[in-house]
């Protein structure tokens, strides 16, 4: 088995002294299998192990107890443990517990800089999952099951046992003399997947004791049809898409087969499990909303949402709402750093222009002979307002941002040139009244790079 993992772990990161690797470790008896291989190995080329342990908190004493197992194995065997432990009354759902353990493992990666996270799936649970999208009404991609590999935040997340089935890994555990910890709510069948482990599968083998390789050899099957299918699909997909985002018009008069395609394609890449209800709701959303302006969202998981304006439809991820809160203060003409990112300079110009930038470039030019420094940098807050270019009266900033078609979840991240609550300038949006030059040679230029 160990040399079965190293040969699929290096298809996608080349095993060293120099790499991290994050095993996702429940104490069970998958986990407890391949945290052991994965720590003979870092024996032998040396790389740092981190087994990170998620107590989801359902069980009281009895998950504190596990926690404290998974500790003591890693302890007894020099691995870095790291653990974290859910808020009481976290949700107990399947789904709720699969996004929070997905955004820990990203936690721990991120903090130990690792070069993949790795995740004990089996053979076993390939076949669960092909016959659970199966129940619940899955496309051709849907049976391609589990996958071997896939990026989560940036991170590639291996499966390095997915070849080998629950019978292989007891038998791995008992001959290494491995104590696993076994979980009580794992027979707990009022949740789908135990209920198609403990009930459903063993009367499948009554009918067809090879269940599980017949599941994988479909999902083979499907894998191959899908190759085929996404090579189609390339050239459509280039004509519905402006870099990570559909034209919703142009997604609209697709055929309700090809859409499907598309939005199951959306939903796999943001690591959502697809059914065919949920695959409805998002077309029948796209539909409903396609002549918005300013455009409409729907919550898919707690940091995701889709958002569909009459222009563009894509998915909007929770830090896109971030707020800069920052506030700098310019006092005179120069060169300034604001959020650590983005750099303003407001220069004198002596040159006359024959063509003014467009509103959404990232260049203005005005006069501020006018306007009385201080002038500030920041982003939106309420009270705000501005007096659009052309126009003798003001607005309130909200209004204007509506006027534009600017999506509210992009609103907060505009860098905004204000004196007091007016606006000069909503960089890449437009300019004040306010700063028209009078002249033939408007005396100062704006500049905002990133």
């Amino acid at each position: 088995m160990k040399e079965t993992v190293k040969s699929i772990i290096e298809k996608y990161v080349d095993i060293s002294c120099e790499r991290t690797f994050i095993v996702g470790f429940s104490g069970g008896w998958d986990s407890m299998c391949l945290l052991d291989i994965m720590n003979k190995l870092s024996k032998e080329y040396g790389f740092l192990l981190v087994a990170a342990h998620l107590n989801h908190n359902w069980r009281g004493k009895e998950s504190e107890q596990e926690k404290e197992r998974c500790a003591k194995f890693c302890e007894d065997n020099d691995i870095t443990f790291i653990s974290d432990t859910l808020n009481e009354g976290t949700k107990a759902s399947e789904l709720v517990a699969r996004e929070l353990r997905y955004d820990f493992f990203k936690r721990c990666a991120e903090e130990f800089e690792a070069d993949a996270i790795l995740t004990a799936h089996t053979k076993s649970d390939n076949a669960e999952t092909i016959l659970y999208r199966i129940i619940k009404g899955t496309g051709l991609n849907g049976l391609e099951g589990i996958k071997e590999v896939r990026e989560i935040g940036g991170f590639k997340v291996i499966r390095p046992i997915l070849n080998f089935s629950r019978k292989d890994i007891e038998e791995y555990c008992i001959k290494n003399e491995l104590y696993p910890n076994n979980d009580s709510s794992n027979l707990n069948t009022k949740y789908a997947r135990n209920n198609i482990r403990h009930n459903i599968m063993p009367a499948i083998k009554n009918i067809n004791p090879n269940i599980e390789n017949s599941l994988i050899t479909l999902a083979d099957i499907a894998a191959g049809n899908n190759k085929v299918i996404n090579e189609l699909m390339e050239n459509i997909e280039k004509q519905i898409t402006i870099g990570n985002k559909w034209l919703t018009q142009n997604f609209l008069i697709l055929n309700s087969a090809i859409k499907q395609h598309f939005v199951y394609k959306l939903l796999l890449n943001n690591d959502i499990e697809p059914s065919f209800s949920k695959i409805q709701e998002l077309i029948t959303f796209i539909a409903e909303n396609q002549k918005s302006k300013t455009g409409k969202t729907l919550s898919i998981t707690n940091d995701l949402w889709l958002f569909v304006s009459h222009k563009y439809t894509y998915m909007v991820h929770s830090d896109n709402y971030k707020k800069i809160e920052e506030e700098l203060i310019i006092n005179k003409i120069g060169e300034y750093t604001f959020a650590d990112k983005y750099k303003l300079s407001i220069s004198e110009n002596k040159k006359e222009i024959e063509k003014y930038p467009k509103s959404i470039s990232n260049i203005a030019y005005g006069d501020l002979n006018n306007i009385d420094f201080p002038i500030t940098i920041r982003t939106r807050r309420n009270g705000d307002i501005i007096q659009p270019f052309g126009m003798q009266g003001k607005m309130k900033l909200k209004k204007y941002f509506i006027n534009k078609n600017i999506p509210e979840h992009d609103r907060d991240k505009i860098i905004l040139i204000c004196k007091d609550k007016e606006v000069l300038w909503a960089i890449g949006v437009g300019i004040s009244e306010k700063l028209r030059s009078k002249s033939k040679i408007a005396p100062y230029k704006f500049e905002m790079e990133k």
